[in-house]
């Protein structure tokens, strides 16, 4: 019986356990907040925050780094005694994210590193660069400086090409 007022966390910890049996992850994924974000919404987590991705699509970005450390729930390797060493283990509530308006939506955060914006393209878009750009297409299709990307498709866009032009 799940405990009350937890019983989205058990039900996901059954559903982990059936995924990745014998998984020590199962029991960590437990100790994590659990946030549904609605479409459009947003985690802004610093280095050293344990996440897991339940169900539904996402876009992670995280600044230059050479390492990506595990802490299971993959068949990849996880090293504990480093995981343990950079783990924040501060506890509280997950802020939520929410864009801007207007045809280029910021998502706000406290990174320099990079940033996220989500375009509305119902009319031709000319931006000043920041620096280089990763351009993702998630609906219908988009010409980034001459460039047609179809839904899914992403392309870089150097600094160097000037004002990204988007319709």
């Amino acid at each position: 019986t799940p405990v009350p007022g937890l019983e989205a966390e058990c039900l996901n910890a059954v559903a982990l356990e059936k995924a990745y049996p014998g998984d020590v992850g199962v029991i960590g994924a437990l100790l994590l907040n659990l946030v549904e974000l609605k479409p459009g919404e947003a985690l802004a987590l610093g280095a050293g925050n344990l996440h897991a991705y339940l169900e539904g699509t996402g876009i992670e970005l995280m600044a230059n780094s050479d390492n990506v450390l595990r802490g299971g729930l993959t068949p990849k390797h996880v090293d504990v005694p480093e995981l343990l060493r950079v783990l924040d283990f501060s506890n509280g509530p997950v802020r939520v994210v929410t864009p801007t308006t207007g045809a280029e939506a910021v998502y706000p955060t406290p990174f320099p590193d990079f940033r996220l914006s989500r375009l509305d393209v119902s009319a031709p878009l000319e931006l000043p660069r920041l620096g280089p750009d990763i351009v993702l297409c998630t609906a219908g299709s988009v010409t980034v400086n001459g460039l047609v990307l179809e839904r899914g498709a992403s392309a870089f866009a150097p600094f160097s090409d000037g004002a990204l032009k988007v319709s």
